[in-house]
């Protein structure tokens, strides 16, 4: 029996294609099988996915649906396949050659729920790459080959995890109950947060195994237009949603997603649309503020402890984290970044 699903999340990448699939050929394990689920993509995917399921028989298996999102994908390669763990591996990266190998050995000897590796960060049409350990280090050192138990102080620090797909094993029980909004992007955070909120065990190696192309037109870590950001902001309302549903939630959970909260609110300063979508995009934002209020007394030491903001932001921001004084804080800010808006 496989052990191992590779996801491919596929939608108007031809260019990149055949090359994710090569390098999904040359893994060293024979314990994996690869899911290509074509999201409706409109250029030659479909073909392309094809012609790889026809030449590799029991390798690549191809699924054709309507367009619904990067999370309709996840969610339907959630549910169908078999195997006890799955990865991802988006259509325009690729994954070293002992990838599969190397993360599933260490969940076995380990018993991780969640395995993490580190990757290499490329650019199109530039040789140079960077190593990316895939966690932010100023707020944490991880252990390579150590495992974090669910118990332990030191399992705070994997919250400070770049939740991108890359390098990543995931035992699949521990994503059977999310659910993924549709089409939008980010939802590789939902996956992320929930999955870490239901593990016991996690282990972190920072050999790079995985080829994350960063600069790829249409990318949705790079698009802020109206559309995307306000989806941003739906797939951050579900992780905290489908969070609350949740027992034991550590208070470092509540302190990332109110610092998901200011990185959403000001990346909207490059925001692409006018002035009724930008104070939109502001009030949606704030909707999703409410939701952490009630956690604000747990939010505010970690912040208080990790925020490297001036002493004027720091107050603001701690009023946002009280139910009296939130909104009161919000438009404070509110302003600040209406009145830039109207200066571009």
């Amino acid at each position: 029996m496989k052990q191992v699903t590779v996801i491919v999340p596929i939608y108007n990448v031809e260019k990149y294609l055949r090359t994710c699939f090569e390098s999904l050929k040359a893994q060293t394990s024979d314990e994996f099988t690869v899911m290509a689920v074509d999201d409706g993509s409109p250029d030659g995917c479909g073909r392309i996915i094809d012609e790889y399921t026809a030449s590799n028989p029991g390798l690549i298996t191809g699924i054709h649906k309507e367009n619904g999102g990067y999370g309709s994908v996840l969610e339907l390669a959630i549910k169908t396949c078999t195997t006890p763990y799955f990865m991802i591996c988006d259509p325009d990266d690729t994954l070293e050659p002992n990838a599969v190998e190397t993360l599933l050995n260490m969940a076995r000897v380990s018993g991780a729920d969640i395995t993490v590796g580190a990757k290499t960060i490329f650019h199109e049409n530039d040789p140079s790459t960077e190593y990316d350990p895939s966690y932010n280090t100023g707020f944490a050192t991880l252990k390579k080959n150590t495992v974090y138990n669910r118990d332990s102080e030191d399992f705070n620090d994997l919250f400070f995890i770049d939740p991108s797909p890359h390098a990543k094993l995931y035992r699949r029980s521990l994503a059977e109950g999310i659910s993924f909004p549709e089409k939008v992007g980010y939802t590789d955070n939902l996956l992320f947060y929930i999955s870490l909120l239901n593990s016991e065990k996690v282990i972190y190696t920072d050999e790079a195994l995985a080829n994350y192309l960063v600069n790829r037109t249409g990318n949705t870590m790079t698009d802020v237009s109206f559309k995307a950001m306000n989806g941003q902001i739906l797939v951050f309302k579900s992780i905290v949603v489908q969070a609350e549903r949740l027992k034991n939630v550590p208070d470092m959970y509540w302190y990332r997603m109110f610092e998901s909260f200011k990185f959403m609110l000001y990346q909207t300063r490059r925001m692409n649309c006018d002035a009724d979508q930008y104070e939109q995009t502001l009030d949606y934002l704030e909707t999703f503020l409410k939701l952490l209020v009630p956690h604000g007394r747990q939010i505010a030491p970690l912040y208080r402890k990790y925020s490297k903001n001036g002493a004027i932001e720091k107050v603001r921001d701690e009023m946002m984290m009280g139910s009296a004084t939130m909104h009161m804080g919000f438009v404070q800010i509110k302003k600040k970044l209406m009145k830039e808006f109207s200066e571009r």
